[in-house]
């Protein structure tokens, strides 16, 4: 497993040691320095090219913040349960698997019933960037689906498939497999929105029988069983970084 990884530089933007501190995405950050929210060195500060020092003194709201180590998790999720920290319900849920006391996010989320590639982290701005339609992040699922599935639903998931009014869901279907009465679809999405591919299929007339989300931005949970965790790599990292432009 890596270790956490500590953010901080000598000098940072005011925004990207904000983020840092786990407080929220960079233009989240960005509006809580317009608002007048961020104090430094004792003085309200508004303007966002401001450069924060090892040395120096921030507080949000009143309260003083540091940045936090920066956790990046990898988990295999399991069916039956929630993609949250917590369930007012009582439900198993993600936090159940990894533990409360670490303190991340899910990136996105896999309805109950899906398994697979979950990431968690509490990089608020590499969070915000995978899971936002501008940087076409690639979610890889593997849906098996009820009956013979054919060859022309490439073409109509490429061209869209509308979930409700003004919903366009597309795709790429990448891998087709019809065996013992069931078909297995591989396919690629880039928004998430949510029960996508469960949605796409109930509107061409298919049922899905299960759904694995086997990659995410290009990682895969590889030997991890479900419910199974581990920490990314650097390099794991820094590849996510790079897809999101970081």
């Amino acid at each position: 497993m890596t270790n956490p990884v500590n953010p901080f530089k000598k000098e940072n933007r005011l925004n990207k040691f904000l983020a840092s501190c786990g407080v929220g995405s960079r233009r989240a950050c960005d509006k809580m320095v317009l608002e007048g929210r961020v104090v430094l060195n004792g003085s309200v500060i508004t303007d966002l090219s401001t450069v924060v020092r090892d040395s120096d003194t921030v507080e949000l709201d009143g309260k003083k913040v540091r940045p936090e180590e920066l956790i990046y998790i990898l988990l295999n999720k399991p069916a039956g349960v929630v993609t949250t920290l917590s369930d007012p319900e009582g439900r198993k849920h993600v936090g159940d698997l990894i533990g409360r006391n670490i303190r991340v996010k899910p990136v996105g989320r896999l309805d109950m019933y899906s398994t697979g590639v979950l990431i968690l982290t509490n990089d608020g701005d590499l969070h915000f960037r995978l899971t936002h339609p501008r940087f076409k992040i690639v979610r890889t699922y593997e849906a098996k689906i009820e009956g013979k599935v054919g060859p022309e639903i490439r073409e109509k998931i490429r061209s869209g498939v509308e979930l409700e009014k003004g919903k366009i869901a597309t795709g790429r279907v990448v891998e087709i497999i019809y065996n013992l009465g069931k078909t297995v679809v591989r396919i690629d999405l880039m928004e998430g929105m949510n029960r996508e591919i469960r949605r796409i299929f109930e509107v061409l007339g298919y049922r899905t029988l299960s759904l694995d989300r086997i990659r995410f931005a290009g990682i895969g949970y590889g030997r991890l069983k479900p419910g199974e965790w581990r920490f990314l790599k650097l390099d794991e990292i820094q590849r996510l970084k790079e897809k999101c432009q970081l």
